[in-house]
C-alpha cells in the first residue's frame, strides 16, 4: 500500500513533507511558481490539478503520481 495518496493529501502537506517536496521539485517544478500556490495549500492535491493543468503536461503529472505512489 502506498505511503501517500493524492486523493487525500493536501497541497500544503505535499509542500511541507520533504520527500514529497523533492518529487515536486524533480518532476513538476513549474507548479512551485503558481501565483496561487499558498492559497491552495488546503486543497486535496487531486482537486487542485485543474488549476495546474496549464503548467504541466499529462506525462509529467502521471510520472509525479507514480513516484508518489511508489514511496514506502
Amino acid at each position: 500500500m502506498a505511503k501517500y495518496s493524492l486523493d487525500t493529501i493536501t497541497v500544503g502537506e505535499v509542500l511541507d513533507t520533504p520527500e514529497l517536496r523533492a518529487l515536486v521539485e524533480e518532476r513538476v517544478p513549474e507548479v512551485l511558481e503558481h501565483p496561487l500556490l499558498e492559497v491552495g495549500r488546503s486543497f486535496v492535491f487531486n482537486d487542485a490539478i485543474p488549476y495546474i493543468e496549464d503548467l504541466v503536461t499529462e506525462e509529467q503529472l502521471a510520472e509525479f503520481k507514480a513516484a508518489v505512489e511508489a514511496l514506502e
